[in-house]
């Protein structure tokens, strides 16, 4: 027997008489049960006040309503059987049922699905529901790993477009979190499919495409950031700039602020060719993609660029040295803060031979944003406010060294994971080359895969390449 049955049975929900239930619990309103009552063709519905249940009421082919409240007029008691669901009628044998009171109706749900798959008779006390939790927990996690899977296999089964390297993007970044929170072992073999999938996008000017479609209401690559959110009328903006932040890191993020009152509006966005800082966090502070033949990138330049793109506004460049109080930021029209611990961790971490993800470096994340400031300088920014924008300039991968070198007289800009050559040295180069949009006289030279241009077999968190991991970036905008 199923859960959803065992309630549907106790409370009667197929009899002819119309009924209010008040649901103590939320695992009514879960959408783990909802979908259940909707398979069975079950009548509901759903009333959060009196105002919904007068007009629920007033329905004749209605016979089940479900609230949260308590106090039920008696004009529609004396005509609806009133009856109420409490933890107690949670079906779990034992006596377990007040170590639910803390659950939300998801968690409940979940909890239930992992009990009645294991064993439905089993008696449990309060101490058993900590680990029935967990089990709940991983089991949900590997659920939503195949699925994610599944997803993912299927939108790369067609050529790449923008939007679906977007997608299978924040999938993989999903992907890749999951198999972290879970310790799951990555999946390589789609990893390698997605790769080639995206490189094919790539090599046929996909990043030409998306230059052409950018535009400032629909930003597609990250020099499209500030033109953006210059068309957003608001008189106080803060651009929120994490260094190496991929869709990963990204949610690891998210997490870190799950329990603020902050809600995000997630989109995904395409980092500058090489997905290096001194290109593409020049992009995003210039507000434009003509960096790649700057002479000094860098914070100060960057300050200098984003001053002069609010030209008419107060603005400040902040960085995680600085201390964000409301006196820091008074009088200023648009700030931007950067923050560099991404970058700084990547490449930092050490990994062990033959490790290929990102787990050692996803710790030492989450180990500093506990001890930082990032929750209190956004609270400060909010509380003072202002307009919330978070964006990054580049992700990155693990990536192993091939043991190649480029001869210096050949590049114009060199990072492990991909090197700007001038086009008339590319006969030179052994490497495959990709063209850089409406760069006439420079080509990228990639090395093969997830590799890079260092020692043999060095380990490491690096950047400038063409994976996903490296291009898809996230854009969120915060709300309370």
């Amino acid at each position: 027997m199923q859960w959803q049955l065992a309630i549907h049975i106790k409370l009667n929900l197929d009899a002819n008489t119309p009924k209010v239930i008040t649901d103590h619990t939320g695992i009514l309103t879960s959408p783990s049960f909802l979908t259940w009552l909707s398979e069975r063709k079950t009548s509901y519905a759903i009333a959060t006040s009196t105002a919904d249940l007068m007009a629920f009421t007033a329905q004749l082919d209605l016979l089940n309503i479900i609230t949260p409240k308590s106090d039920i007029p008696a004009f529609i008691t004396n005509k609806w059987t009133h009856k109420t669901f409490s933890w107690s009628d949670v079906p779990v044998n034992g006596n377990a049922h007040m170590a639910l009171k803390n659950l939300s109706g998801d968690q409940l749900s979940n909890l239930l699905d992992a009990i009645y798959e294991a064993d439905r008779h089993q008696v449990l006390n309060e101490t058993d529901i900590p680990k029935w939790l967990e089990i709940a927990s991983n089991r949900t996690s590997q659920r939503k790993i195949e699925s994610l899977q599944n997803e993912i296999q299927t939108a790369i089964s067609v050529p790449a477009t923008i939007e679906s390297i977007f997608t299978v993007g924040k999938f993989w970044g999903e992907l890749i979190y999951l198999n972290y929170q879970t310790k799951s072992k990555q999946n390589n073999v789609l990893q390698t499919e997605i790769d080639l999938w995206s490189q094919a996008f790539f090599f046929a000017n996909g990043m030409e495409k998306v230059m052409f479609a950018s535009t400032p209401k629909s930003p597609k690559s990250v020099d499209r950031i500030l033109p953006n959110i210059k068309t957003i009328k608001n008189d106080k903006i803060a651009l929120i700039c994490f260094d190496c932040m991929g869709w990963a890191e990204w949610l690891i993020l998210k997490d870190y602020l799950k329990d603020e009152a902050i809600a995000f509006q997630e989109d995904a966005i395409f980092a500058m060719l090489p997905s290096v800082t001194a290109i593409s966090r020049s992009a995003i502070f210039q507000g434009s993609s003509d960096v790649y033949n700057l002479k000094s990138p860098g914070r100060a330049a960057e300050a200098k660029s984003f001053a002069a793109f609010f030209e008419n506004k107060h603005t400040k460049y902040f960085t995680d040295k600085d201390v964000i109080t409301s006196d820091a930021i008074l009088g200023y029209d648009v700030v931007s803060v950067l923050y560099t611990f991404y970058d700084d961790l990547g490449h930092s971490t050490h990994f062990a031979p033959l490790e290929d993800n990102k787990e050692p470096y996803f710790d030492a994340v989450w180990r500093y944003l506990e001890k930082s400031t990032v929750k209190d300088d956004i609270n400060t920014l909010l509380k003072n406010g202002y307009s919330i924008f978070i964006c990054s300039d580049h992700g990155s991968v693990v990536a192993v060294g091939n043991g190649q070198k480029l001869e210096k007289y050949l590049i114009d800009s060199f990072a492990k994971r991909a090197a700007i050559v001038p086009i008339d040295a590319v006969s030179h180069v052994k490497q495959q080359t990709l063209k850089i949009p409406f760069v006439d006289d420079k080509l990228l030279a990639l090395p093969e895969g997830r590799t890079m241009y260092a020692n043999m077999g060095t380990i490491e968190v690096n950047h400038g390449g063409i994976t996903l991991e490296e291009m898809v970036v996230p854009y969120i905008k915060l709300t309370q």
